[in-house]
């Protein structure tokens, strides 16, 4: 009993599964003794568009958007709340303020901080880190705030919650002293003893915790001021909140800063939806050193979820389409997690898990080959994010035209194509695109070259569109096998 499925194709039947949107395009049929993932035809919806105008993104003036060479700024000074900050021994930190407008509207702003730039201040205005903050600390900001993506890069901060007379403690339980109410904690090179008779104890999502809920190797950040007992070691905690237990954050990241790749796009544009992109190397990323890691890692595969209040825009100026955008393409994006989507993606790989543990037990008893392509697919971590903000690095320029088709003939000596336009009418157009040294060719989400591409491929291409002779200059070809998408409704085929 030999069976396959591959990744790629089972993250799609996953989100098809867990979330049910727009149509998607599956890379590869896939034909496992029980087929829990049925196909049925693609709907094509009319992506096409002989050139992006101003008109379509809202500008006044074509050269205002088409010769910016930087994104224009401003300085704005806001107060609220820490709800969320990153791994405050990066060079580079993310921190969320929930602000509060004068008719209590509340909005949580993603701060970036490069460490080395930024002034961080107390209210008595000495200097401070970021190791000595708290999450609902009450903050001053300063910051550059990029007009069209809406990125906030900080100059200065005031934490008026953090005092000259505190001391910030990041580090792991040693030991506990549950007797006296007091515990040791080790910062790797100093152990400092912590009294918690008059401590706020934060676990997880038990906000009224006590020494009796924590537990030796937990990491905690701790405010904590001098017992005044003349040993520099020993503390009083006012505030202890437990980050990390055994390799698991019990506070998790819900706001993200995320750079990715575009590696997947719906062939249905409609309204919610969803892309598949890939976490790219982040300068505020660093590899776990048992401290709140809160990036995403590079390489890892990420759902974004996009409605309609989704912003979407250009690299530097003025509004972009989801239309303009093509695999290969490099975003940066601000959402928040949707956990719920996450719980139920990976209680369906939990279930994957357990249906592929019992074909390798079959395959045992029936000496034949293991099936492997599940097993560790549910260790690997899955996010799904709901997009407040989409800018696509590369789109900046109007006039650029998008055309969505289907091969009927490949020229390897000339390096054109030709495809027929989708969705299918009775009058079906042809387009050829032609290709140069430039042009980024991709076939499932990967580089490709044009011989690699498959007649009946559906290829999505952006390149400037000359009318008269019905072609593409072609600056980006996107190919995936002929269109079918996965089922929402797994169902279970006799064999």
């Amino acid at each position: 009993m030999k069976h396959k499925i591959k990744s790629f194709v089972l993250f799609f039947s996953i989100i098809a599964v867990a979330m049910p949107i727009a149509p998607m395009l599956a890379v590869e049929e896939v034909n496992p003794p029980v087929d829990t993932m049925p196909y049925v035809e693609a709907v094509i919806t009319e992506v096409n568009t002989d050139a992006i105008t101003i008109a379509d993104i809202g500008a006044t003036n074509a050269s205002q958007v088409n010769n910016a060479t930087s994104e224009a700024t401003k300085t704005i000074t806001t107060t609220g709340a820490i709800i969320e900050i990153g791994d405050t021994t990066a060079e580079n930190v993310t921190v969320v303020v929930r602000t509060t407008d004068k008719n209590k509207k509340t909005e949580d702003m993603v701060l970036e901080v490069p460490i080395t730039k930024t002034s961080l201040l107390t209210n008595a205005n000495t200097k401070t880190n970021l190791n000595d903050w708290l999450v609902g600390d009450q903050i001053t900001f300063t910051a550059k705030k990029f007009l069209n993506s809406g990125k906030l890069e900080a100059k200065k901060i005031i934490n008026k919650s953090f005092k000259a007379k505190e001391k910030g403690i990041n580090g792991v339980i040693k030991k506990i002293q549950a007797n006296k109410n007091k515990i040791d904690v080790d910062l790797g090179k100093n152990i400092f003893t912590l009294n918690l008779a008059k401590a706020k104890v934060v676990v997880g999502t038990t906000t009224s915790a006590t020494i009796k809920n924590l537990l030796v190797g937990d990491r905690i950040r701790v405010r904590a001021v001098d017992d005044k007992d003349k040993n520099p070691s020993t503390w009083k905690a006012k505030n202890v909140t437990v980050l990390r237990r055994n390799n698991h954050l019990l506070a998790p990241v819900i706001n993200y800063a995320i750079s990715a790749k575009i590696i997947s796009l719906p062939t249905d544009l409609s309204l919610p939806t969803m892309i598949e992109a890939e976490a790219l190397p982040s300068k505020f990323y660093k590899k776990s050193n048992g401290i709140d890691n809160s990036i995403i890692a590079p390489g890892t595969k990420i759902s974004i979820n996009i409605d309609n209040k989704t912003i979407l825009v250009r690299r530097f100026f003025g509004k972009a389409l989801l239309s303009e955008m093509n695999v290969g393409d490099t975003i940066n994006v601000v959402g928040k997690r949707n956990e719920k989507i996450e719980k139920r993606v990976n209680e369906f790989l939990n279930e994957l898990n357990i249906y592929n543990d019992v074909l390798d037990k079959l395959a045992d008893n029936n000496k034949l080959n293991k099936g492997t392509a599940i097993n560790g697919l549910s260790n690997t971590p899955f996010y799904s994010i709901d997009a407040k903000i989409i800018k696509d690095e590369s789109i900046q320029v109007l006039g650029v035209a998008q055309r969505l088709g289907q091969i009927t003939a490949i020229n390897t000596t000339t390096k054109a194509v030709t495809i027929t336009i989708l969705p299918k009418k009775a009058n079906r157009n042809s387009v050829l695109l032609n290709t140069t040294n430039e042009t980024k060719i991709f076939r499932d989400g990967k580089k490709a070259i044009i011989s690699d591409l498959i007649i009946g491929d559906i290829v999505k291409t952006r390149g400037v569109y000359n009318r008269n002779k019905r072609s593409v200059e072609a600056k980006v070809i996107s190919a995936t096998p002929e269109a079918k998408i996965i089922s929402t409704t797994p169902q279970v085929k006799n064999n």
